[in-house]
């Protein structure tokens, strides 16, 4: 039994079981004892003064929203060392939580529609959500209706700049817009291409940006400056008009995106036609039933989850280690290896720093890539070779204590073509 089970809160709400567990909450189902209703009930796992002010600051924004497609908050306190935020309890099941065959083509972009609704009354009142993913829709018991949950990144759209430290990663990443990794603050077109990452991933079963090597820096770097597959590449039955739309969304110039909900939305009720249900499922002449709507696991899989929450954790040393490795990559693309280098240096220490040994030796792979590009422009420098084949050394130890074999043979082939490239340099 959880140990909150049976336990009241506030003298009011009831805990009857545990039905979600988040990277900084659990949430319950419980009993209003006062109204006689169900609700929700977030209550925080760490206990932190700064994440209690998150938890706050949560209820606070959500609290000023009214709108059939969020979820409403009810009420927020804290109880014995406890906070909590009491919702709605909404019955149904996330987006990423479908099964194959759930979900139609016009019943998909009615939900988008009305996420973007949501976006749109949320924006009018000065907020942004910042963490748009399928986990976050919620789909309600009937199937006909969504409602957008987890404000817990939101914050007033004036309030941005101020209160979020720059190069602050927060969200999951897959579905981030690129100007989140390059210190940029967000507004509501960040939240937009986020609904296109959704849009993307709903008509095509996959993400546009990710890395096999569950890299997250790489992600992060593929979201700066990959350039996505065309949708209709990957699902012929998609017309190209919702292929339109979707590139749209997801440029990656935020002045070439949507600039507002309610433009987006114009284009979905074009797709959808002159007085669609949202809930209508049967296809558009040009295309088929979408065969599944099939989350990738890098998006679902706990242990990934677990760790990409653990990576992205809000301690200083980790953050700047992972703007620093971006900063590298691209450094190395534009070959200005002296930024590049300072650059991997300093997340190199960092994550040394934090302990994070993984991503410390994946950062060793990158800044040894670097170092032997630099050398094939014909740039060799002793003391920089000698220091990539030493971390890569101790990177080998990393990948095999980890299980990464992939990454390991990878580390192996790198120093053997260092090595090779320092000939006729003494070390």
């Amino acid at each position: 039994m959880d140990s909150l089970q049976g336990r009241t809160l506030g003298g009011r709400y009831e805990i009857v079981e545990l039905i979600g567990r988040g990277g900084t909450a659990d949430t319950y189902r419980a009993l209003d004892k006062t109204l006689h209703r169900d609700v929700a009930v977030k209550v925080l796992i760490e206990r932190s003064d700064e994440t209690n002010a998150r938890l706050l600051m949560e209820a606070r924004a959500m609290a000023r929203l009214n709108h059939p497609h969020i979820v409403a908050v009810y009420d927020a306190g804290e109880d014995n060392g406890i906070s909590h935020i009491v919702m709605e309890l909404v019955r149904g099941k996330t987006l990423s939580q479908l099964e194959p065959g759930e979900l139609g083509y016009r019943q998909a972009l009615g939900y988008v529609h009305e996420v973007l609704e949501a976006l749109d009354y949320a924006n009018s009142q000065g907020i942004i959500h910042r963490d748009i993913k399928p986990s976050n829709i919620m789909i309600v018991e009937d199937g006909k209706h969504t409602k957008l949950t987890d404000f817990g990144l939101a914050r007033r759209a004036s309030e941005v700049t101020q209160t979020t430290r720059t190069g602050q990663i927060v969200g999951t990443i897959s579905y981030l817009a690129p100007e989140r990794f390059l210190s940029k603050p967000a507004d509501v077109r960040s939240d937009l291409y986020s609904v296109g990452i959704v849009m993307y991933e709903i008509f095509t079963g996959t993400l546009p940006f990710r890395n096999d090597r569950d890299d997250i820096v790489a992600t992060m770097y593929s979201h700066v400056h990959d350039l996505p597959t065309p949708p209709r590449e990957i699902n012929r039955n998609i017309p190209e008009s919702l292929e339109h739309v979707i590139m749209r969304a997801i440029e990656k110039d935020p002045g070439r995106r949507y600039q507002t909900a309610r433009e987006f939305m114009a284009d979905i009720a074009a797709l959808l036609g002159p007085a669609v249900p949202a809930s209508h499922t049967t296809p558009v002449p040009d295309a088929k039933p979408l065969k599944t709507f099939t989350p990738s696991a890098k998006a679902t899989d706990p242990t990934l989850r677990q760790a990409l929450d653990k990576a992205l954790a809000s301690s200083r040393n980790r953050t700047d280690a992972l703007e620093n490795v971006l900063k590298g990559m691209i450094a190395t693309r534009r070959r200005d290896y002296d930024e590049a280098k300072d650059a991997y240096v300093a997340a190199m220490h960092e994550l040394s720093v934090s302990n994070n040994e993984s991503e410390y030796a994946k950062t060793a792979l990158k800044y040894a890539t670097m170092i032997l590009q630099k050398a094939a422009d014909g740039r060799r420098d002793r003391n920089e070779l000698r220091d990539a084949v030493n971390r890569l050394n101790e990177a080998l130890r990393i990948f095999h204590d980890y299980g990464l074999h992939e990454q390991y043979a990878h580390a192996e082939y790198m120093i053997n073509a260092l090595e090779r490239t320092a000939i006729g340099i003494i070390f």
